[in-house]
Parts: structure tokens; sequence; C-alpha cells
């Protein structure tokens, strides 16, 4: 059985840690309203990072709902996640999502970092390109 709790240990705390995710992240997933970067750490176990912009919801009480459902989302997943240091931030038009939406979204976002860590979904060659 998996543990679902969200430790200390699993968790991001300082800037240094988010400074080694947003300079060499490793693998991305995103959407038009999050967007995961995630960075392969030494230690065995995921971690999670969280940034979610007064910008982008302007109430408290909106920012904590879309950290409560990306924890409850990775605690679910992180497992199955390795060893990534993994960041997600969000965009605007993520707090008018509603929580069955945006949980589904976030749980899509991790199946798309497993399955693709270079991205989101393989680029295909433009062939209409003008020299």
């Amino acid at each position: 059985m998996t543990s679902t709790v969200f430790p200390r240990q699993v968790r991001l705390l300082t800037a240094e840690d988010y400074r080694k995710v947003f300079g060499k992240a490793d693998a991305k997933a995103q959407t038009g309203q999050i967007l995961i970067l995630a960075h392969r750490n030494d230690l065995g176990y995921a971690r999670l990072g969280l940034v979610v912009a007064k910008k982008h919801a302007k109430r408290a009480v909106d920012r904590n709902e879309i950290k409560r459902m990306i924890r409850e989302s990775f605690r679910h997943n992180q497992s199955k996640l390795e060893n990534y240091d993994c960041v997600v931030l969000s965009r605007p038009g993520a707090k008018d999502l509603d929580k069955i939406q945006l949980r589904h979204m976030i749980d899509k976002l991790w199946t798309r970092l497993r399955q693709n860590p270079n991205g989101n979904r393989p680029r295909k060659k433009r062939t209409d390109q003008k020299n």
C-alpha cells in the first residue's frame, strides 16, 4: 500500500531547490492553466513545490484551493513519479476551473510527465515552411 501523506521531506523548501528546477528542468507538462516543471534528484523520491501567483488568483481562498487540489493529486501520484523535483505553476484561468476539472487536468499532467518527460507531445515537423 502506498503512503499518501505529504511530509516535509517531499516538499521543496528552499529557494535553491526551486532554482534548480527553474534553471535545469529536465521535463515539463503543461496546459493553458497549469505548468509542471521537473528536474531529476538523487533522493529516490519525488518532491513538490507550488507557485500560485496572486496575479492569477486574487483571493487567498482560491489560491489555497488550487494548492490543496495539486497536493492531493501529487500524494496519489508521487510513487509513480520516481525521483523528480516538481514545481507546479498556476496560469491565468486556473481559478476558473471547478474542482473536478482541475483535479482531472493535474492527474493528466502527471501521466504526461511520466510518459513523455521532454514535453507535452512530440513535435511534428512543419512541411509548409518558406525559405
